[in-house]
C-alpha cells in the first residue's frame, strides 16, 4: 500500500475503502467488467469476468485511486477476448 498521496504527498492515506453502487438491483459493491468471458466460444452463458473495486483516499486532498480485487482474472479474460478478435 502507498504510504503517501501520489498527488499531494500527504501521509494521511485511508486504505482499501469500500465503495458502493447504489443502483437498482445492485448487491451494493462497485465492480468492473473485463472485455472478455470465461467461455468466449459459448453461444450463451459466456461467463463475464467482473471483480470488485476498492478505493484508497487521501485524507488531505481527497485524491482517490481504485484497485481491482482480482486483476489477474481480468487480464486473462482480456487476453482471451483480444486473441480471438479479427485483425
Amino acid at each position: 500500500m502507498d504510504t503517501q498521496c501520489a498527488k499531494c504527498g500527504s501521509p494521511k492515506m485511508i486504505p482499501m475503502v469500500g465503495i458502493k453502487d447504489q443502483g437498482e438491483h445492485s448487491d451494493g459493491s462497485l465492480t468492473t467488467h473485463a472485455v472478455g468471458y470465461t467461455n468466449p466460444d459459448a453461444w450463451i452463458f459466456k461467463g463475464p469476468i467482473a471483480t470488485r473495486l476498492h478505493a484508497t483516499i487521501c485524507g488531505e486532498c481527497g485524491h482517490t485511486e481504485l484497485t481491482a480485487e482480482k486483476p489477474a482474472a481480468l487480464y486473462e479474460a482480456f487476453m482471451k477476448a483480444t486473441s480471438k478478435a479479427p485483425t
